[in-house]
């Protein structure tokens, strides 16, 4: 049997850390400790704080859950039984499958599997038979969902969670070439700030905006305000899409976006999406999408 562990071998993160991993400000955190009771750090030396991994998991379900808009009094305190019950609750309600749907737990034994080939050709079948936005709603976004709350509960590893990322970007542009090459409706640029590398939002809205008609120009993740106005302006966009995970939203998202705006045309529209996208709290000029039916009504707009 191998030696148990003692607390202080874990891995301790710091409150700066913590903060890049929750999307949460260090003085949220701090205010939260004295007001909830939680997180409780420990302490190094030093005096600085540190934080467990269990805490900063359960930070980011908090993070979540603020996001689908709760307030940090009903949920800062809530035991994980109940969060986990709140959260899972949400996201039933947002995205479940209409009765007789193949169901997703196939889908989530290959990715604890590392089976990326056989995910690869189930999701490909599924994109056949349901359609690209049906696609979307009923097997990607759930199965972000369900990869996101294993990684939160430890059942699923960094590693799981990069394959099936990669996984799931190739099959969403294999998805999306067809339609992208029939696109004859007006541009529109997608890409991710600077420090947000997360991109399954982009790969999605890139799918949904070929579908309604518009050619999507997908920059990719991580860009300067300066490069994503300059590529817009090149390609003489309609529209931007942007798109902000929750471990990034907050003031300094919302500073890249007032940047953003006030870079373009006013006449250009700036998207914004994901679960970061109210917490950054867009200027006037963004469109918060708080969903796929929104995102798809504004592409089919643009392109009428």
């Amino acid at each position: 049997m191998e030696p148990r562990k003692s607390p202080s071998s874990e891995p301790r993160l710091t409150i700066g850390a913590v903060a890049r991993a929750t999307g949460l400000s260090a003085d949220t955190i701090r205010v939260w400790q004295k007001r909830y009771g939680f997180p409780v750090p420990q302490r190094r030396p030093s005096g600085h704080r540190v934080y467990s991994l269990a805490e900063v998991r359960r930070l980011r379900r908090i993070s979540e859950a603020l996001a689908r808009g709760h307030r940090p009094g009903q949920v800062v305190a809530l035991s994980e039984a109940r969060l986990d019950a709140l959260l899972t609750g949400t996201a039933s309600m947002r995205s479940a499958p209409p009765p007789g749907a193949t169901p997703l737990k196939p889908l989530m034994n290959l990715v604890r599997a590392h089976d990326g080939q056989a995910l690869t050709s189930a999701l490909l079948s599924d994109a056949a038979a349901l359609g690209p936005v049906e696609f979307l709603r009923l097997r990607i976004v759930p199965l972000i969902e369900l990869v996101g709350d294993g990684w939160e509960r430890g059942e699923l590893g960094i590693a799981h969670e990069h394959s099936f990322s990669e996984r799931v970007e190739d099959v969403l542009r294999v998805v999306r070439v067809p339609f992208e090459r029939d696109a004859a409706g007006p541009r529109i640029t997608l890409a991710t700030l600077a420090g947000e590398t997360h991109g399954l939002g982009l790969q999605m809205c890139a799918v949904v905006a070929a579908v309604s008609g518009l050619a999507p120009h997908l920059l990719g993740t991580d860009l300067p305000v300066a490069e994503i106005a300059a590529a817009s302006r090149a390609r003489k966009s309609a529209a931007l899409g942007i798109s902000i995970s929750i471990s990034t939203g907050g003031p300094a998202s919302r500073d890249q976006l007032a940047e953003l705006r006030r870079a373009v045309p006013a006449a250009t529209p700036i998207l914004v999406g994901g679960l970061g996208a109210r917490r950054s709290h867009p200027p006037g000029g963004c469109v918060i999408l708080d969903d796929l039916q929104g995102l798809h009504a504004w592409t089919r707009r643009l392109s009428a």
